[in-house]
């Protein structure tokens, strides 16, 4: 979860004892909540990424958000930042793309010559960009 042990309150979808998906605001040292941050992560590290924990957590009910039941609101919200996450990895993928090739145009070897002029590293290039350009198309 995004920011989760710097927030103050959280917002958490959970069943009710009536099986409905219901909203609740958790507010931060309830008891039985707990945060930490998730370390170690490959990318998106300027992010503080979070684990949220329950253990007997008991929520009062004027924390349950008004008029909203089931997953629509909170799903709605999520597919939105799909589109993020996904145009974040294509412009990363476009900078290693970029990287591999001013490397290949500059690194020379075998009678002095760039490696980008070897077939195979052509193809692995070729290969890259159009990984990325089908990503693209699909964004």
């Amino acid at each position: 979860i995004t920011s989760g042990s710097l927030a103050d309150v959280a917002v958490v979808w959970a069943k009710t004892e009536d099986d409905k998906i219901r909203g609740f605001l958790v507010e931060k040292g309830a008891p039985g909540f707990k945060t930490w941050d998730v370390h170690g992560k490959c990318s998106l590290r300027a992010s503080v990424t979070s684990g949220l924990a329950f253990s007997d957590c008991e929520i009062p009910e004027e924390n349950l958000l008004p008029g909203v039941s089931g997953l629509k609101g909170p799903l709605s919200c999520l597919n939105q930042a799909r589109y993020g996450i996904g145009w974040g990895a294509l412009g990363a993928a476009m900078a290693c793309y970029d990287t591999a090739l001013q490397y290949a145009k500059t690194r020379k070897q075998f009678a002095n010559k760039p490696i980008a002029s070897h077939q195979l590293v052509q193809e692995k290039l070729a290969w890259m960009i159009t990984e990325i350009v089908k990503g693209q198309l699909l964004a």
